[in-house]
């Protein structure tokens, strides 16, 4: 150890040191500087002498720099790593359907409007509206300085195209519902947009903002088919790349319209489908944040001041969907005799334990559409006599289709097969990965899926994609041309009592029809370290980081 007043070419590494107020974790950089430096300091370094003098020198700095809060006391920076349950399916929003796409999807695109934190409609690339007189036209007005991911500024022809590529049937987007009653999308110039309805849309902001699916898209990112596999959006974070089977890696927007935001520098989505491995990695540090937790332990988990646990009510439903082209199910006895022979609490139960309530219907008790309809509690002698009365006296052999990307459908199509075998339904359970499910449910091979609808704000959301006659989410093939006229009028009928009417007349004729046997309405989940701020679990079920921080 030498103390050292000249250096003649000395390679030397220093660590300096900026403080800041607390202790954020440091971020560490290097530059290279050209300088003339006097050093008084004791280092550790090897040193050939050939003269005494103050000379110029190149060295290699390594600079940890800390984070500074900004005044709000918000630490910027830093890579939160989440945890998701299964690879995203595609990453084209007006394509895709999975939820594991728009956990990503979520934080890459906006929609014209948005659903704010109270699950109300607030502004989003559109940042004021109006509507004419006669509820038929509404004219958005887009927000200054947006750009898309590429650079490119957004204009009102941006939202022209995407919402004419979703509406054209060769498309094939399973959103195209939303715009049942668009006539026309134009620009009025570069920054105004006017839709055009048939008839009045009193939940036209849901429709379009309620859900990523209705996202503005950039035409180049589309029709260069890259879309896919590297989507553009104006979102508060840019996709970076995507691992199969490992990660999903997203980098702050620098030029997100929302000033200041995001604080993180990224997000990298870590896959890990085994729900107790996730948690343990939750646990020890690995990840900072997980879509989920093994249902039976969330209670122990949220009083354990190891994790933050928040368990939101919200607005999805879980269901068995039945296949109406085949036989039995196409007999409405067949179907309401499984719905009395289920016990919906040992389902609710053995699925999620006590984070989900069960329900015959699939609107959960605390929103205003609930309609208290519960007629199925189980009755095995009615379902018994349901069955012989279709021609099946000693039941029938029949097939379940969960998926491992929810484990609490193969612990629910347990529990229905046991339930089941009570009146002589004898289910063998068929266990799918997310991909395959997928295409199985799409191509109509199943008898009974397990699966749940999420995301839903409005009655409309509820019903129409799933239960309108021919709709692309119709899996079970469903049709009563009654309830399609319900569907049709609770669309368009502004006065909200008479609309609340006509959506529990729409779910006592399903519930009695039971194309779909619901089963429970669960809480959203999510969890995270103490020490990521600004996030907290969604109604709706949306995942969004542009308010997340990391205190460290």
């Amino acid at each position: 150890m030498k103390r050292l007043r000249w250096l003649v070419p000395i390679l030397v590494v220093l660590a300096v040191f900026l403080a800041a107020c607390g202790s954020p974790e440091p971020e560490v950089i290097t530059e290279t500087i050209v300088e003339t430096v006097e050093v008084e300091k004791i280092v550790e370094a090897t040193v050939v002498v050939t003269e005494i003098e103050e000379v110029t020198v190149e060295t290699e700095v390594e600079v940890i720099v800390t984070p500074t809060p900004d005044p709000s006391g918000i630490t910027k920076g830093g890579v939160l790593k989440a945890a998701i349950g299964a690879d995203p399916e595609g990453f084209d929003p007006h394509l895709t359907s999975a939820y594991s796409s728009f956990e990503v999807l979520e934080n890459v695109f906006d929609t014209l409007v948005t659903v704010d934190e109270n699950l109300n409609m607030a502004p989003s690339l559109a940042e004021s509206w109006d509507v004419s007189d006669d509820n038929l036209t509404w004219t958005f007005y887009l927000r200054e300085g947006v750009v898309f991911h590429n650079g490119r500024s957004l204009t009102a022809d941006d939202v022209v195209y995407s919402y004419d590529r979703i509406m054209n049937p060769d498309t094939g987007s399973g959103v195209a519902w939303r715009f049942g009653s668009v006539e026309s999308v134009t620009a009025v110039d570069d920054m105004t947009v006017a839709i055009q309805l048939t008839e009045p849309s009193p939940n036209l902001l849901g429709r379009i903002g309620g859900y990523k699916g209705m996202a503005i898209v950039a035409q180049e990112n589309v029709e260069d088919g890259s879309i896919a596999t590297n989507p553009i959006g104006t979102g508060p974070f840019k996709f970076i790349e995507y691992v199969p089977g490992d990660h999903v890696t997203l980098e702050a927007n620098t030029d997100y319209w929302e000033e200041g935001k995001p604080y993180l520098d990224g997000v990298t989505y870590q896959i890990i489908p085994d729900e107790t491995v996730l948690l343990t990695n939750l646990l020890t540090g690995e990840v900072d944040w997980a879509d989920g937790l093994p249902p039976q332990r969330v209670t122990e988990l949220a009083t354990s001041g190891e994790i933050i646990v928040d368990k939101e009510a919200g607005g999805d439903y879980w269901y068995i969907g039945l296949n109406l082209d085949r036989e039995p199910f196409n007999d409405p006895l067949v179907r309401q005799a499984i719905a009395y022979a289920i016990d919906r609490d040992q389902v609710a139960a053995a699925a999620k334990w006590d984070t989900a309530t069960a329900n015959d219907g699939p609107i959960p008790q605390d929103s205003f559409w609930y309609y208290d309809y519960q007629p199925y509690t189980q009755d095995l002698d009615k379902a018994r006599e349901l069955l012989a009365e279709a021609g099946y006296p000693n039941g029938f052999d029949t097939e379940f289709m969960p998926t491992t990307f929810y484990e609490e459908t193969v612990r629910t199509a347990q529990v229905l097969q046991a339930q089941l075998s009570a009146i002589g339904i004898n289910a063998e359970i068929r266990t799918l990965e997310w991909g395959t499910w997928l295409e199985e449910e799409g191509a109509g091979n199943f008898d009974m899926y397990i699966c749940g609808w999420v995301g839903n704000l409005d009655p409309d959301d509820y019903f129409y994609a799933q239960h309108y006659t021919d709709q692309v989410f119709n899996f079970t093939g469903y049709s009563n041309p009654d309830v399609d006229d319900l569907l049709a009028a609770g669309r368009v009928e502004t006065d909200e009592a008479a609309r609340k009417g006509i959506y529990d007349q729409v779910q006592q004729m399903i519930i009695d029809d039971a194309p779909y046997v619901y089963l429970y309405n669960p809480a959203t989940v999510n969890a995270w370290l103490p020490d990521v701020r600004g996030y907290f679990a969604r109604g709706d079920s949306a995942i969004r980081f542009e308010n997340t921080w990391l205190d460290r």
